[in-house]
């Protein structure tokens, strides 16, 4: 994994202060959040706007590639744009709604998403991430454990939404970043886990992001490989922005 020489240096005095004695989750996660820029940086973060590539459909071969831009502003508004097949689809979330506009299903105005999606939107509104003042939020943090996952010794975090809904955070033993992860969620009354590996990590403007998720579905290959290319922090979002647009006004008949 590579890693900027600023974050090296903060993980080593961390692994060296937690080295008298096995760490504890509190000690884990602040060491997670000084890796990525430091818990008041994140703190202080109003707005982001990220800009990649999705790859949906395994390999290369035939893969179906989506631009995707995805806006965020605190504390719980996301919205995000991707083109397909020459058309644009919206998904956002406004604090209180979420509401899709997908033309390629033929659906050319904005509708109320459905609850199970409406509840993932609200989750990735949170773009700081779980671990951060997590107790504020109503999640709870256990260490399960360490392990070795794909030849990195890991520290195997459990997380426990407020919602009720299960993360599994594997955390790099040397530099402290999450590089693997396991959601279990609800999808249209069934249980799905979602598997991402995270890597990619570059600094901007001094925190720490990954660039790189690859996501499977219930096991598996990657499903989902999601490239991003740039990152905007501090950007000036209004509020409208993430408000579900009003349906036209049908017009009035002509008058014979």
């Amino acid at each position: 994994m590579r890693m900027p020489k600023a974050v090296m240096l903060g993980c080593g005095l961390m692994l060296l202060a937690g080295s008298a004695g096995a760490m504890t989750v509190d000690e884990i996660i602040a060491a997670n959040l000084e890796a990525k820029g430091g818990a008041a940086a994140w703190r202080e973060l109003a707005s982001a706007r990220m800009t990649g590539v999705m790859r949906m459909g395994g390999g290369a071969a035939g893969a179906l590639e989506m631009p995707f831009t995805v806006e965020f502003k605190q504390p719980d508004k996301v919205r995000l744009e991707f083109t397909m097949q020459g058309m644009t689809g919206v998904q956002a979330f406004d604090g209180t709604t979420g509401w899709a506009i997908m033309p390629f299903l033929g659906k050319t105005e904005a509708e109320e998403m459905a609850e199970d999606q409406v509840k993932q939107l609200k989750n990735q509104a949170d773009f700081k991430g779980v671990l951060l003042d997590h107790q504020a939020k109503g999640h709870t943090v256990e260490l399960v454990g360490t392990e070795e996952v794909d030849g990195t010794p890991a520290y195997k975090l459990k997380v426990t939404r407020a919602d009720g809904d299960v993360d599994i955070l594997y955390l790099d033993e040397e530099y402290f970043v999450e590089f693997k992860t396991e959601l279990t969620r609800e999808v249209q009354g069934q249980e799905m886990t979602v598997t991402t590996v995270i890597g990619d990590y570059k600094e901007v403007d001094g925190l720490l992001f990954p660039h790189s998720m690859e996501m499977a579905f219930g096991g598996g290959e990657a499903q989902q490989v999601i490239t991003i290319s740039s990152i905007e922090l501090g950007v000036e979002l209004p509020d409208e922005r993430f408000a579900m647009p009003a349906k036209p006004e049908a017009e009035a008949p002509a008058a014979e």
